[in-house]
């Protein structure tokens, strides 16, 4: 249940409703961390029930990768890339990699993951989500916006969510934004009262929404960060509380809570870049942790598993969980996921692993870098 977002769940859900009726939609959600862009984005998942859905999220690490996100996001539709023009369909193909020679007709490719979508959404509507908008590669979100701002009567709708304040921003021109607030007093309240139920005190509520500024995701970690004993009143609490920025130690605090296995699961998975819950099972036991640990985290939310799929449950996950790791840890995580990443479709992802475990120079590493750029 989403507190204090009814505004931005009609809008969205207006745009479900076109879709079904044949009409085309594009919003922008943006924000500072925490304000519940991609629980918006999930929730717009869990309404759109009867249609399609196409997923993405741009990943820090692959923000150079030429078409790494369109990829991700068009995977589940391109048996339907036959369908397409002969020059269109040739050029998409080059562009992610499916055959020979490289995908540098830019119009062609982004005219290509139009139609596309519209194939894809020839028999049912289709929604489009791309969350961490702002760590798109350049040339994902140039198809990407290219599609969008011609959309018209395919049922396609399109939600990006992206982060206000990153050094990289997602340029959406022309494209519908919508700016997310934080919770007013009342949400934040409701917020806290079904988080921490009866434990939580009236001076410790709002204490926790004067500094979190109605941060729904500082409020949730933070709360859930404290003792019983704090938020009841009955034990002192830090001051002043982590705000902004900050609330990523909230999740490492929850993270340090966990056994030894579960946290050194996380971080590998912090470290992945598929999200393949196999990768990341099979590196974490190079590292000693079994499949049981994670249960720990599924437990503590931190963690979703979707499928085939493992899914971090925030970006600030991602970050906290790998930024307080020791240097000698993170390349651990990096040597197991090399590890096991195995064959020539691999290749690429299996050289990057290894190059950021490396701190000095080495030459079967910089031979397997050269390769990838070739490819």
């Amino acid at each position: 249940m989403l507190y204090g977002r009814e505004a931005e769940r009609s809008l969205i859900g207006e745009l479900l409703e076109g879709a079904r009726e044949s009409r085309s939609g594009v919003l922008v959600l943006v924000g500072e961390p925490g304000l519940g862009k991609s629980a918006l984005l999930e929730d717009a998942r869990e309404q759109a029930t009867d249609m399609r859905v196409l997923g993405s999220r741009g990943i820090e690490s692959e923000a150079q990768l030429p078409f790494a996100a369109l990829h991700q996001l068009l995977r589940p539709a391109l048996r339907s890339v036959d369908a397409l023009p002969e020059p269109q369909a040739r050029a998409l193909r080059r562009a992610l990699g499916l055959e020979g020679g490289g995908g540098d007709d830019r119009f062609l490719v982004s005219v290509a993951v139009l139609s596309l979508l519209a194939e894809a959404a020839e028999r049912r509507p289709l929604l489009c989500l791309v969350d961490d908008a702002h760590w798109l590669d350049d040339s994902s979100a140039d198809a990407l916006v290219f599609a969008a701002r011609r959309l018209e009567a395919e049922g396609i709708v399109m939600l990006f969510a992206a982060r206000e304040g990153e050094t990289r921003s997602f340029q959406g021109p022309a494209l519908p934004e919508l700016r997310l607030g934080r919770l007013d007093a009342e949400a934040a309240g409701a917020l806290l009262e079904r988080h921490a139920g009866g434990a939580l005190s009236p001076e410790i509520r709002d204490r926790l929404i004067t500094e979190t500024a109605g941060n729904p995701l500082a409020l949730l970690e933070l709360s859930s960060a404290m003792s019983e004993a704090q938020l009841s009143g009955a034990e002192p609490v830090l001051a002043p509380l982590p705000v902004g920025a900050r609330v990523e130690r909230a999740f490492v605090t929850r993270v340090r809570r966990l056994p030894e296995e579960t946290q050194t699961l996380l971080l590998v998975a912090a470290a992945d870049d598929s999200g393949e819950l196999a990768t990341v099972l099979r590196a974490a036991a190079q590292l000693g942790a079994s499949a049981d640990a994670l249960d720990a985290a599924e437990q503590a939310g931190l963690v979703r598993v979707r499928g085939t799929e493992l899914e971090l449950r925030h970006p600030l996950v991602r970050s906290a969980v790998y930024q307080a790791a020791l240097l000698s840890q993170r390349q651990a995580a990096h040597r197991a996921l090399a590890s096991v990443l195995e064959g020539e479709v691999e290749a690429d992802r299996r050289a990057w692993h290894r190059a950021v475990a490396s701190v000095e120079p080495d030459p079967s590493v910089a031979e397997e870098l050269e390769q990838a750029a070739r490819r």
